[in-house]
């Protein structure tokens, strides 16, 4: 799924790390960052998440809860 950065952001009030060192976070704990592609003054990362996180992680919400954790 693609998720935009700036859009996750949106869900936090201290600033997230650089999309390079969130993709790398990322996927050290649930998912794996294929892409990130710069568009339009904000990023957009391709997130493929595990099988075993589809549950809580196959929307966006999901995501930017799990980053939250």
């Amino acid at each position: 799924m693609k998720y935009s950065y700036n859009w996750l952001q949106l869900f936090f009030k201290k600033k997230l790390p650089n999309p390079e060192k969130l993709a790398e976070l990322l996927s050290l704990h649930f998912a794996e960052v294929e892409e990130i592609k710069k568009a339009e003054g904000d990023f957009v990362l391709e997130i493929d998440v595990r099988p075993n996180r589809a549950s809580d992680c196959f929307s966006h919400l999901g995501v930017a809860r799990e980053i939250g954790a």
